[in-house]
């Protein structure tokens, strides 16, 4: 056991040293604009920027640049060497794509659906003959069950801002939409004229790692994320958003 424990540090934190260009040049973080609180474009902060931020800068990486784009965008900019980091990735990992050992964190993905409908979803099997509308790229994320089950939904749409699915959901427009829980609640507390809905929970949580395109930058992040979790940083990140 003794001798796991070993190798398992050795792997892990014997890793190269970050270059001095690493350090000097700007670290390019990829994002999409409309997934607060993960990540709020008006005021540049946000729970997984802040987190991915805090533990590169605990490795003395502190020249650091977040852009703002669609998620397909990103995924193009990263193979093309473009950006550094991705916070989501929906893609098919090929060569050259290295994912945080450890999550950022967990999204918490549910259904939505307006209370005066009392509707009864358990499973996804029960969003059938429903009209669903989801985040971009939905079916990739998702468990494959979601993206099977689409052709059974009365109509099936995916956009990139979310703050439209609250409001087609509010509008009545829509039987349910899909989306992170958090999300949700960010735009529905902002919404005028919020309903009563019911929040149904039928997806298991889903673990976020940051991508890199770097397998030395990759490594120096994952040592930082251990760091700012032990000596707690991590944990005043996450309770500032709740």
């Amino acid at each position: 056991m003794r001798l796991l424990l070993l190798c398992f540090i050795t792997c892990f934190f014997i890793s190269p040293p970050v270059s001095a260009a690493w350090q000097k040049q700007p670290i390019v973080i990829a994002a999409s604009a409309t997934i607060p609180p993960y990540v709020i474009e008006k005021t540049d902060t946000g729970i997984q920027r802040n987190i991915i931020k805090a533990a590169l800068i605990e490795q003395g990486l502190d020249n650091i640049v977040v852009i703002y784009m669609s998620n397909k965008r990103a995924e193009q900019q990263l193979h093309s060497g473009n950006v550094d980091i991705l916070l989501n990735y929906a893609g098919k990992r090929g060569a050259g794509i290295y994912p945080s050992y450890q999550p950022v964190l967990s999204y918490k993905n549910v259904a939505v659906s307006l209370k005066k409908r009392n509707f009864t979803i358990e499973t996804i099997k029960e969003l059938n003959n429903k009209s669903v509308l989801g985040f971009q790229h939905a079916t990739a994320y998702l468990p494959p069950p979601f993206a099977k089950g689409v052709a059974q939904f009365a109509s099936y749409e995916e956009v990139v801002n979310q703050r439209a699915q609250v409001d087609r959901l509010m509008k009545d427009w829509v039987d349910v939409i899909i989306l992170d829980e958090r999300i949700f609640h960010y735009y529905n507390n902002d919404y005028a004229h919020s309903l009563p809905v019911n929040i149904h929970p039928i997806f298991p949580k889903a673990p976020r790692p940051a991508y890199f395109n770097n397998a030395v930058l990759q490594k120096t992040f994952d040592k930082g994320l251990l760091t700012i979790k032990a000596k707690g940083k991590y944990q005043q990140i996450m309770s500032g958003y709740h």
